[in-house]
């Protein structure tokens, strides 16, 4: 037993003696990809430990100065072939130059080793490749289609990477940009011949809305890739090639504020604007009492949804009008934003005749010839027959006066002498029969009363509902800090609340409520929304709003939806 441990004593001294003298003879060596390099272009290092490191690194700081580290990879391997062992740790980097000239990587230290510095030449890189295409293995170009857009107005903004080598692994930085709504519109790829040598093109696209005038500035994303190389001079877990990195040109835009000569109610900066309308049915045989729907499609290229300007809806003495909850989308494709607004309006005319109804217009402002238009739809007249109801009506008006006649008949022959019994019966049976005629009359009568009065608790119910969902709808989009939207949903409210003379602005509907505070309310968002010639806009207190909104939220006023039956709807938030 003394002899087993005595041996075993030995070995492990030697072990321990052999690891700490592995551990002194322990070297720092540094190696690079290639040495010269342009300043747009990245290189591999690799800082390699000659033994196994389970917790810390070397200080990479020295690098700082003249490097970007973006990228840090630690490997470890031990083997033993032939009783040979090789046991190391690396650690790979991605460097990409800061500046063009000679730099240098430093020595760096661990564990009280010191690596070789190594010295590189960075050449500088063409400040513009995309002005001499084709002379370049890799470089990006990045374009707008308009340099001094108006507040609102859509701006395409491309950026492309060519290159003519073989990259795999493609990433691009996210863009932000403040003061403006930003939709990406797309990535493509294809091949394209410059100067002879092919190119594989990456294309993304965003559309761009300022929204307020000044200096916008676009900053430059970062194009990131690999080089595919399947020979890597640092090992299996490193078979990628070298990353490429490049970054996009920044551009600064210059936005304006709309014209003067531009609408005042709606402000719609566009590059076509169309309207088109239908009918539910057949407008050439329109009856009274009978609703009757006119849709109408707006259509704009190069905005969003909530910036198409809402119809004005039409006004007459011998109809009523039911409009619909406005219908918003958007298409997005690589040429921009397609918007579509589609507004419903059910007519329900009260006498017979003749109606006509006014041309419907909608202001915009063509960007591309920098001048005020008008997308418009003629007026029309429509023929309105009376309706069967009516011609029963007037039936019974007749039963009632023949009914009336007979009475005074029978009683003006009843006091006449020398009439017969069989006569005076036959007249008494008429009578009778006449009487029960007109007691089934007045009992259908009856019946179409009730079920109006029901039908006009359903609406004001159904009224009352609407409000209440529609200002959950403000109150949601001021949550989100949408003001155009809030603003298109407190109109939407207005309208409900004032069916038979609804407003179309926001002005218009501060003069309907009566109320001062709000009105001020409504200028100040459409002051924040679209600023004027520079003027700063006044803080809107939302929170005010919404709650001044709620307080008006009652049909108790006198110009306030009524139902058919002529009283007036509860308060949706009672005292």
């Amino acid at each position: 037993m003394k002899l087993n441990l005595r041996r075993l004593l030995i070995i492990s001294t030697l072990c321990l003696g052999t690891m700490v003298a592995s551990d002194s003879y322990a070297a720092l060596t540094a190696k690079v990809d290639r040495t010269v390099l342009d300043s747009n272009e990245t290189l591999r290092a690799e800082l390699r430990y000659d033994g196994q490191v389970f917790t810390g690194e070397p200080d990479f700081g020295p690098l700082i100065k003249d490097f970007e580290v973006l990228s840090n990879n630690r490997q470890q391997n031990y083997s033993n072939v032939n009783g040979k062992t090789e046991s190391y740790t690396a650690w790979t980097l991605e460097l990409r130059p800061k500046r063009a000239g000679i730099l240098l990587i430093p020595s760096l230290t661990f564990k009280k080793e010191v690596s070789n510095a190594i010295e590189l030449r960075v050449r500088a890189a063409p400040s513009n490749s995309s002005a001499n295409p084709g002379t370049q293995p890799i470089y990006t170009e990045t374009t707008v289609d308009a340099n001094t857009p108006y507040v609102g107005q859509q701006v395409i903004l491309t950026h492309r990477l060519y290159t003519s080598v073989q990259l795999r692994d493609f990433a691009l930085s996210e863009l932000a940009i403040d003061k403006a709504v930003l939709h990406r519109l797309g990535d493509t790829q294809y091949q394209k011949v410059i100067n002879g040598r092919n190119y594989l093109v990456l294309e993304v696209k965003y559309a761009i809305f300022p929204q307020s005038e000044g200096p916008l500035i676009i900053p430059s994303l970062r194009f990131g890739a690999y080089e595919v190389n399947n020979r890597s001079q640092f090992g299996v877990f490193n078979n990628r090639g070298n990353q490429i990195v490049r970054d996009t040109e920044p551009k600064s835009l210059e936005v304006t504020a709309r014209p003067p000569q531009a609408s005042v109610d709606g402000w719609m900066p566009s590059t076509s604007v169309t309207m088109e309308q239908r009918w539910s049915g057949d407008i050439d045989s329109v009856t009274v009492g009978e609703p009757v729907t006119r849709t109408i499609t707006i259509r704009a290229e190069g905005l969003s949804a909530a910036q198409i300007t809402p119809l004005q809806e039409p006004q007459g003495n011998n109809y009523r009008g039911y409009p619909d909850q406005p219908q918003l989308d958007e298409i997005v494709t690589t040429n921009g934003l397609t918007a579509t607004r589609i507004e419903s309006l059910a007519l329900v005319p009260n006498n017979s005749g003749e109606i006509t109804l006014p041309a419907v217009e909608l202001i915009w402002w063509d960007t591309n010839s920098n001048k005020r238009r008008v997308a418009s739809l003629p007026s029309i007249t429509l023929q309105v027959s009376p309706s069967e109801n009516a011609d029963v009506a007037a039936n019974d008006n007749n039963v009632m006066q023949g009914t009336n006649d007979a009475m005074t008949t029978l009683a003006s022959d009843a006091s006449k002498p020398k009439v017969s019994f069989m006569t005076n019966l036959s007249l008494a049976l008429n009578a009778l029969l006449m009487t029960l005629i007109v007691t089934l009359l007045i009992g259908r009568k009856r019946k179409a009363l009730a079920a109006r009065s029901q039908q006009a608790a359903l609406s004001s119910d159904s009224a009352r509902l609407n409000l209440k969902q529609q200002l959950r709808a403000i109150e949601s989009e001021a949550k989100d800090d949408n003001l155009m939207a809030m603003r298109e949903a407190i109109l939407r409210w207005g309208k409900t609340l004032f069916a038979e003379n609804p407003p179309s602005t926001l002005k218009s509907l501060g003069d309907l409520l009566g109320n001062p505070s709000i009105s001020q309310l409504f200028a100040q968002l459409d002051q924040q929304l679209y600023q004027h010639n520079g003027v700063p806009a006044t803080t809107l207190d939302v929170t005010l709003l919404l709650a001044s909104l709620k307080k008006e939220s009652n049909f108790s006023r006198e110009s306030a939806s009524k139902s058919k039956s002529g009283k007036a709807l509860q308060s949706l938030y009672p005292d």
